[in-house]
Formats: C-alpha cells, sequence, structure tokens
C-alpha cells in the first residue's frame, strides 16, 4: 500500500519537477531562439491527430466482425481466458480461444 501511494505521489510531482528543471536550465540561456507560438501548437495538433489515427488503427485490429459476439475474460479451473469474439453461428461450447493446449497441465 504504501508502495501504491509513493508511486501516485511522484506521478503527481514528476511533472513538476521537470517544469522547474527545465524553467532553471532555460533561464541561463539568453534568447535561444524561442519557437513561434503557432508552429509549436501546430505541432501538438499535429501529434494529436497522428495519436488518434493511431488508435483508431489499432482498435480497428483488435475488434471483432460485425454479427460476433463477445465472451467476456472468465477464469476456468484456475486459469485466465481472455476475452475474444466467436462467430455468430457457433454455439456456447466453443467459448475458449482456439490454440494447440489440451487442457491438461500434466506433462505425461
Amino acid at each position: 500500500m504504501v508502495r501504491i501511494t509513493l508511486i501516485e505521489i511522484a506521478s503527481f510531482l514528476l511533472p513538476f519537477a521537470l517544469f522547474l528543471l527545465w524553467q532553471r536550465l532555460s533561464s541561463r540561456v539568453p534568447d535561444a531562439g524561442r519557437l513561434p507560438t503557432l508552429r509549436l501548437a501546430a505541432a501538438g495538433a499535429g501529434l494529436a491527430v497522428l495519436m488518434m489515427l493511431v488508435m483508431v488503427f489499432v482498435d480497428a485490429r483488435n475488434a471483432g466482425h460485425a454479427g460476433d459476439r463477445y465472451v467476456p475474460p472468465q477464469s476456468v479451473d484456475g486459469r485466465i481466458i481472455p476475452g475474444h469474439f466467436v462467430p455468430a453461428g457457433e454455439d456456447e461450447t466453443s467459448d475458449e480461444p482456439t490454440g494447440d493446449e489440451s487442457g491438461t497441465d500434466d506433462p505425461q
């Protein structure tokens, strides 16, 4: 519990510490050719659009097809079966994702 609290406090304080460090270091340089605000805003907007496109691409790769049924993650015999999509025509017995698992953990 203490570790989680310290991580949260550090996550909160880190941006402030980085800003103070940047402010101290940049005050030593007289005028380092500051970028115009418009160029910085355009770069930020471009990065935001790029991130949105990446998120759409990643989401499209992980989504099922139209009409598929989503089976949420389950715990079966002590194993976690991740969530997956099942084609609409398949029955309830095929809820486990396909793979080469034999169903037994015994190596014999």
